[in-house]
């Protein structure tokens, strides 16, 4: 993916947002190199309620 997204691209960051307690996506997130920027407050609306998202992005290695 970072290939794609890095060099075919030629995009700065990639970005991911996981709900708070979604501890096994924000391990999959960690272990590919994202790293963790803030928090969301009622950043999606699912099942009928409003809810926080973790953000994560991957920066670009050539910059």
């Amino acid at each position: 993916m970072t290939t794609l997204a890095f060099d075919d691209l030629g995009l700065h960051r990639v970005q991911a947002e996981t709900l708070p307690d979604n501890g096994r996506s924000q391990r999959v997130l960690a272990r590919n190199g994202f790293v963790r920027y803030g928090l969301a407050p009622q950043y999606l609306k699912i099942a009928g309620r409003w809810q926080d998202f973790e953000m994560y992005q991957l920066l670009s290695p050539h910059e």
